[in-house]
């Protein structure tokens, strides 16, 4: 019988969360013909061991290293033969009738691409599930500036009946076309993840495809397991060169060079307010501490990276990538 559905799910060290989400796809396939692929990133938690173990029916490929979100959904992708990817983060749930739905739309839909059902937290209360392609303009602005206007944007698109079009679907839990993919191609590998939803679902847009967030399917998401692994001042840096990799690959090297000095004399302006602050509180204010430290090595990484962020090819950036001594 045909495959419907591929789950792919990449794992990097969350075991326990691993475990609840690949038994919601076995208990909630509907009846669909559903696989389930795991890729695991060299996890030393067990994860591997666990799936073998306990889901002897699905399809793991084990790394040898952590190639990252990206290079594991590809590798899923390539291991499937489906109408449908369902992209399933590790953290993530199927409730029941999630997936079901979400190819009901997708079958009477053909200009949708990508598709997510709406997203909620164990406590079931709501989350965001989508957001708008990034622009210069907004991430110029001071951060609290884009956070408010990006909310406002998201807020914007929200609307009842069937499903809503939005510009991109967070990668929680995407169900992908399988035609769309072949049209637009893969996700893009130089970027580690952060900012790979929003990339591979502007080149589906430019292929014809729509994305949109289905109000009648549900996905618990907990958010953020394994990231919280990582540092917070290193997962802000390998975010920010997701960021810049994004504008590289979609607007050029001029607005990532506008990107980069106007993101470079902020980080400078908040070192030279922030030190003095630090010296006169003696470093017993938490926030000025914290924040001096983050503006400090965002500092430091603009100038010490330019030439990656500005000229060289763009390549994945791992956490450890950014610097030893930011941890």
């Amino acid at each position: 019988m045909a495959t419907d559905v591929s789950i792919v799910i990449v794992n990097w060290n969350t075991k326990e969360d691993l475990r609840a989400a690949v038994a919601s796809c076995l208990a909630h396939p509907g009846e669909l013909n559903v696989r389930v692929i795991v890729v695991d990133n060299a996890s030393t938690d067990g994860s591997a061991d666990m799936v073998r173990e306990q889901f002897p029916d699905v399809t793991l490929i084990a790394n040898d290293d952590n190639l990252g979100y990206t290079v594991g959904c590809n590798q899923g992708m390539r291991a499937a033969e489906a109408r449908y990817y369902l992209m399933l983060n590790s953290d993530a749930e199927l409730t029941d009738g999630c997936l079901p739905e979400l190819v009901r739309v997708m079958d009477t839909h053909p200009e949708l691409g990508c598709v997510s059902p709406r997203l909620v937290y164990p406590d079931g209360s709501p989350q965001v599930a989508c957001g708008s392609f990034p622009r210069l303009w907004v991430r110029l602005l001071p951060v609290s500036l884009i956070v408010r206007i990006e909310l406002a944007r998201t807020a914007a698109f929200e609307r009842p009946g069937e499903f809503y079009p939005v510009d991109y679907v967070f990668g929680a839990c995407n169900l992908v076309r399988a035609d769309a993919v072949v049209k637009a191609g893969m996700m893009d590998e130089r970027i580690f993840m952060w900012c790979d939803d929003a990339e591979w679902q502007k080149r589906m847009r430019a292929a014809g495809y729509q994305s949109a967030v289905v109000n009648g399917a549900t996905c618990i998401h907990r958010v953020g397991t394994s990231t919280s692994l990582v540092s917070e001042i290193r997962r802000s840096l390998r975010n920010s060169m997701s960021e810049f990799t994004y504008f590289r690959l979609r607007h050029g090297r001029l607005a990532t060079a506008l990107l980069w000095l106007v993101r470079t004399l902020y980080s400078l302006v908040k070192v030279l307010i922030l030190a003095p602050a630090r010296i006169l509180t003696a470093g017993r204010v938490q926030r000025i501490r914290t924040g001096y430290e983050l503006a400090r090595w965002r500092l430091w990484f603009h100038i010490a990276h330019a030439p990656d962020i500005l000229w060289r090819e763009p390549r994945p950036y791992r956490a450890e990538d950014v610097t030893p001594e930011a941890r």
